[in-house]
């Protein structure tokens, strides 16, 4: 029975030499660079079997620069060890154990008693702590959901090159935690896919396999996905902040918190916001790369937003005042009413505003100090040189005309100290300093 029982042992020990055999030989194969790193090696190991009573293979020495290596093949030799011991231990007992039972006792090294079912107690456990190796060295290792992928280490975003070079032209961005899958490698550098995006990344700021899972799963990451036909992205959280852009249904954002029913997302890798939580679905996970064309994109939306939250301070709400009256003649009265009519047509805030203009100029010590001086100046008027205005006079001015010229005279202004003006519809109002619109006409300062 014992040599049965010692043969199964034998077996199991083999079979976990065979194992650290396989493990060491995995191992090393998978830190070699180089199919002729692997080759020089495979020449400097060195195997060493060590045959003990009964034919059992005991060892396996390994000459190995690896450290942990040799101690799984220490700790396979310490294995083999307890179990030949055991394995003596019972051949004793079967073949020498006296009849007397006092004398069947043995004696350990401190000088206690041991029985003999204390002896068949450790025989059994040495062999229960040998299947025990086998079994957990035989179980497959799992495998990581990123063995295959680059996750972004990076505190915001990774840039992704068109080449393997800092100097190359950027084609997107990889989001801290974001993956994309590894398609081939340089030194130094991965080439990478995810989503629409292809492209280099370096390999110092990536983490692959079980480094990056464990990265990705402390990040929590989640996505808001636009739900609504277009949503305003603002600076802070609430309505009565500005507007960074206006983005439209689908647009996705990576999700870094969340504040009084709103996400702060990002808008782009430099520029934080915030998205109304009504507006959004929000979904545990990372975005893909997004490309240089999209950031390009969202930057051009602020960048507009911006230009117009400029315009808006610019322009000026300019109510009606009352001031003291000019005096003009009867002809100058008339020819003022005609300009009106025809540099603002039907509109009588307009007209007024374009009386004004006029008036303005006779105060000021740039311009002619007469309503005819200032109409029939050298390329001020664009009716006066071709002639319009002429047909206004034939005509005889509306009444709307004559009234807003009159109230104009008497000192009724509703465009402030303006001197200039054109139709909003050409006017550049980024290159004016300040302006307001009234009639159809823009009046502005450089």
């Amino acid at each position: 029975m014992m040599t049965i029982k010692r043969k199964g042992a034998y077996l199991s020990l083999l079979l976990c030499a065979l194992l650290l055999i396989t493990v060491i030989i995995n191992q090393d194969t998978a830190m070699a660079g180089t199919a002729a790193d692997e080759s020089r090696k495979e020449e400097n190991r060195e195997e060493n079997l060590v045959q003990v009573p009964g034919g059992a293979i005991a060892g396996i020495g390994l000459i190995l620069q690896d450290s942990a290596s040799k101690e799984s093949i220490d700790a396979g030799i310490r294995m083999a060890a307890i179990q030949e011991n055991a394995d003596a231990a019972a051949d004793g007992e079967e073949a020498s154990q006296p009849e007397n039972s006092e004398e069947a006792a043995d004696v350990t090294g401190d000088g206690t008693a041991v029985s003999g079912n204390e002896i068949s107690e450790t025989e059994n456990e040495s062999e229960t702590d040998t299947q025990a190796a086998v079994e957990a060295l035989a179980a497959p290792v799992a495998a990581s959901l990123y063995d295959g992928k680059a996750v972004a280490n990076v505190e915001t975003a990774l840039n992704i090159r068109e080449s393997a070079s800092e100097d190359a032209a950027k084609v997107g961005k990889l989001y801290r935690g974001c993956a994309g899958d590894i398609v081939e490698t340089a030194e130094g550098w991965v080439k990478i896919s995810s989503g629409n995006v292809s492209g280099w990344v370096s390999s110092e700021y990536i983490l692959t396999g079980a480094d990056a899972e464990n990265f990705v799963n402390g990040l929590n990451l989640r996505m808001a996905t636009v739900n609504a036909d277009s949503l305003n992205v603002r600076s802070k959280a609430n309505t009565k902040c500005d507007v960074i852009a206006e983005v439209e249904n689908g647009q996705t954002f990576m999700v870094i918190g969340e504040e009084d029913g709103w996400y702060q997302v990002l808008f782009t890798p430099d520029l934080p916001a915030y998205v109304h939580a009504d507006y959004v679905s929000v979904s545990d996970g990372s975005m893909t790369a997004v490309s240089s064309e999209e950031l390009a994109k969202l930057n051009n939306l602020a960048a507009e937003k911006e230009k117009e939250r400029q315009r808006e301070a610019k322009k000026k709400s300019v109510g009606k005042t009352s001031g003291a009256a000019t005096a003009a003649s009867t002809d100058d009265a008339t020819l003022l009413a005609a300009l009106c009519q025809y540099e603002s047509a039907g509109d009588y805030e307009g007209m007024l505003a374009v009386a004004n203009v006029v008036l303005n100029r006779v105060h000021s010590s740039r311009y002619p100090n007469s309503i005819s001086g200032v109409i029939f100046a050298k390329g001020q008027f664009s009716g006066v040189n071709g002639g319009a205005l002429d047909k206004y006079l034939s005509k005889g001015p509306s009444s709307t005309a004559v009234q807003a010229a009159n109230d104009a005279l008497a000192g009724v202004n509703n465009i402030g100290d303006y001197t200039s003006f054109c139709s909003a519809r050409i006017a550049n109002v980024d290159s004016y300093s300040s302006y307001t619109i009234v009639g159809g006409n823009c009046f502005y300062k450089r």
